[in-house]
């Protein structure tokens, strides 16, 4: 009897609890639904049925229950949606119902199988206040939901840990980026504990600091921390690390976006590589590279062109275009008179060939070549290319060949004069031996005979140095000039000459030696240095009709300097320094060749002197030559 009247106890308060859920559920506008997603249908309360105009079965179809929606922009509630509960757990929509349109949120509550395997949702339902909270809280909802897609579908890796760094969720680009196949696997590992991050990053994180950095994610480094399809190779990655804070400014989170730069990296080495190789190529050919805005005045150039201009590199180029502040003066002004009608759209190409003002004074040669790419001077634009080249090396290769070419030319005239004169030259006393010989045989007068004979015998020796000094020539031209070295003494050199060529100078004219010479020896070739001075002496003998000449020397320091002084006619400035050359004659009725004094800087030259002239014309000459005392 006891448990009897117990039983009808609990019956009755059951019953009293249902009528009071029931009567509770109803006065705050909620009511329950089973959607059987086999028969593809709701079960609704009797709220709910009553709202919906539904009859005793309280059942209604998802489609017609869909076609009693009437925003367009609110989703509709489909069999589809309820296999994604993450996305779908609540609904904001407004119903068509026999009561006019009423605002409904519906929650999805949870879900299970009966026997039979079919899937129900269970959920409840609530009417709203009006259209202003409905409408806020589906703004909510709709917020989040765009947020969510962001956070699932962002180009970027996103991982967020708790307050104690233990991951709590991760997005779908940061599984891609490190290879991960089962998010749930990796949840709740601790950021701390990361064996990739850098320690430095830890410890910023761990006094609450935000901060960007770089670093080369390294998977070889994992050590099992987490499982990864890969184990070696590595990403570069930019990371921004940040703390998030409640209301209270308490930690709730760390946050952690990384953006994958592997290929920005390889691009940027890539292009870095080819600029370094670029810069190379233009050191190597000193060719540069500019690029300007004639308008803005903004571009820029490689370190080469700058090189070429004669600018410190990284100046900017409005400082140097449109200035040309090292350029020589002509060019410059050449230059500028470009821009006008660049900028009027005349031209739309420069070509010049400019000198550049080193530091040291000197000028280079540059080549300019600009084109006009991009003209819009309505949208304030006028871009130019600007390449440029050093042809130093060119332009005075080009002088080179200048200078060969009128040398050649000059020498082939000479070489013809020379021929013309060697005629002449070998025929006059070639004629004067055999014309002379020939009278010697038929005179009996030994005065006369004498006569004759000293005649061809000056006739020989005039010959004999014709045949020298050709010989000489062509041992010069060959490279075979050789030098025999020797003590030599200089006051009896000097001596032995006077004495030799006294009798050949004329009545008027006294060849001596300079008084008070020094006692000087030094090592030399002594034939070659009297060939020298020979030379000097026999060609003041023939220039000079009445003074002197006069043979000295002095010692200068290192070297010994020699001096043959006359009083002669002298020559003329501009044909000072012409008589050094090959064939040159300033008298062509005067015996010699031309060569002497050529043969004679050859001889100076490779003794290691130098040699020179001095002279005004009707008051005489000075020629001297200097030679090395060791």
């Amino acid at each position: 009897m006891h448990n009897l009247k117990k039983n009808k106890i609990l019956e009755t308060n059951k019953q009293d609890e249902c009528e009071f859920l029931h009567k509770l559920m109803n006065n705050a506008h909620i009511g329950w639904w089973i959607a059987d997603l086999k028969s593809e249908t709701y079960l609704c309360s009797d709220f709910i049925a009553q709202l919906l105009g539904l009859d005793e079965t309280r059942t209604i179809s998802f489609q017609d229950f869909n076609n009693r929606i009437l925003k367009e922009d609110h989703n509709h509630t489909a069999s589809l949606s309820f296999h994604e509960l993450q996305q779908t757990i609540e609904k904001v929509y407004l119903l068509d119902t026999p009561k006019g349109n009423i605002w409904i949120r519906s929650k999805i509550s949870y879900q299970e199988a009966d026997e039979e395997g079919n899937v129900k949702i269970y959920g409840i339902s609530e009417t709203q206040d009006g259209p202003q909270v409905a409408s806020a809280y589906q703004a909510l909802q709709n917020s989040e939901h765009i947020l969510h897609y962001i956070y699932k579908n962002l180009p970027v890796g996103i991982e967020l840990y708790d307050k104690n760094g233990n991951l709590s969720d991760l997005n779908k680009k940061e599984l891609e980026m490190f290879h991960i196949s089962d998010k749930e696997k990796i949840l709740g590992i601790n950021l701390f504990k990361n064996p990739v991050l850098p320690e430095e990053i830890k410890q910023k994180l761990r006094d609450h600091e935000d901060t960007d950095f770089t670093y080369r994610y390294d998977f070889s480094k994992i050590n099992g921390y987490y499982k990864s399809a890969i184990t070696t190779g590595s990403i570069d990655l930019m990371t921004r690390a940040t703390t998030l804070y409640d209301l209270d400014h308490q930690l709730t989170n760390y946050l952690l976006i990384n953006v994958d730069q592997t290929e920005n990296t390889i691009a940027y080495n890539k292009i870095k590589e080819f600029k370094s190789f670029f810069d190379l190529i233009g050191d190597y050919a000193k060719v540069g590279y500019a690029l300007f805005d004639v308008q803005s005045r903004k571009g820029y150039a490689l370190d080469s062109w700058y090189q070429n201009m004669g600018e410190k590199k990284g100046t900017p180029l409005s400082e140097i275009i449109g200035l040309y502040s090292h350029f020589h003066p002509e060019d410059q002004a050449r230059l500028l008179s470009y821009f006008p009608e660049i900028l009027n759209g005349k031209k739309n190409h420069v070509f010049a060939d400019v000198r550049i003002c080193r530091e040291d004074g000197r000028y280079t040669w540059t080549r300019i070549n600009a084109m006009v790419r991009d003209y819009r001077p309505q949208d304030n634009i006028i871009e130019m290319i600007c390449i440029n080249f050093d042809i130093t090396e060119l332009k005075e290769t080009e002088q080179k060949l200048i200078k060969a070419k009128d040398k050649a030319e000059e020498s082939d005239r000479l070489k013809s004069s020379f021929l013309a004169n060697m005629s002449h030259e070998i025929r006059t006393p070639l004629n004067a031996i055999v014309g002379f010989s020939s009278m010697l045989l038929e005179t009996s007068d030994e005065e006369e005979k004498l006569e004759y004979a000293n005649i061809i015998e000056e006739n020989n020796q005039l010959l004999l140095q014709l045949i020298s000094d050709i010989l000489d020539l062509s041992k010069i031209e060959a490279g075979t000039f050789d030098m025999t070295m020797e003590k030599v003494d200089a006051r009896q050199l000097c001596s032995e000459l006077v004495q030799t060529m006294r009798l050949k100078a004329k009545p008027n004219v006294e060849l001596r030696l300079a008084p008070n010479l020094p006692e000087l020896s030094f090592i030399s070739d002594k034939n070659r240095v009297r060939q020298v001075l020979l030379n000097f002496i026999t060609n003041a003998l023939k220039f000079t009709k009445e003074g002197y000449i006069t043979i000295n020397y002095q010692i200068d320091g290192k070297n010994a300097k020699f001096v043959v002084r006359d009083t002669g006619i002298g020559i003329a400035p501009d044909k000072q320094k012409s008589i050094f050359n090959r064939f040159v004659k300033l008298n062509n009725f005067i015996s010699g060749t031309g060569l002497g004094l050529s043969i004679c800087q050859s001889i100076i030259t490779q003794l290691g002197g130098e040699l020179g002239v001095e002279s005004e014309l009707g008051k005489g000459s000075c020629f001297w030559f200097t030679h090395p005392l060791n």
